[in-house]
């Protein structure tokens, strides 16, 4: 992953699956878009070939909708109540994650995250 094309963004990201959330990064890297979690990657693909995104005004900016390749995900960027944090192993060293301490994230964290990447992704 080439992380010195175009802009780049990253933040603490859950992937809502019903009762369980998977904790992970969700990144912005030379025109792609990339999501991450223990799991292994959910989806990684260039800004384009997102078929639908949203920001349901239901989660206030704290999360989104978005379908890649047919499939809906559903994204907290908001700390789902008792969701774990994203492993060390994903965040990185010398990140902005690290910088922003990847602390719990509050609900006016996880607002202002949405609102930068409703800007970044042009929706």
């Amino acid at each position: 992953m080439n992380l010195h094309d175009g802009p780049h963004h990253s933040s603490p990201a859950w992937l809502l699956r019903g009762i369980q959330n998977d904790p992970g990064v969700l990144t912005l890297y030379a025109g792609r878009l990339r999501l991450e979690t223990e799991r292994g990657v959910v989806f990684d693909t260039p800004l384009a070939a997102i078929e639908k995104l949203s920001f349901p005004w239901y989660q206030a900016s704290g999360g989104f909708h978005v379908t890649v390749g047919g499939q809906r995900h559903r994204v907290s960027l908001t700390r789902p109540n008792g969701a774990e944090l994203p492993a060390a192993r994903l965040i990185g060293h010398g990140t902005e994650l690290i910088a922003a301490g990847v602390a719990v994230r509050s609900v006016v964290d996880g607002r202002a995250s949405g609102k930068v990447w409703r800007q970044l992704l042009g929706a």
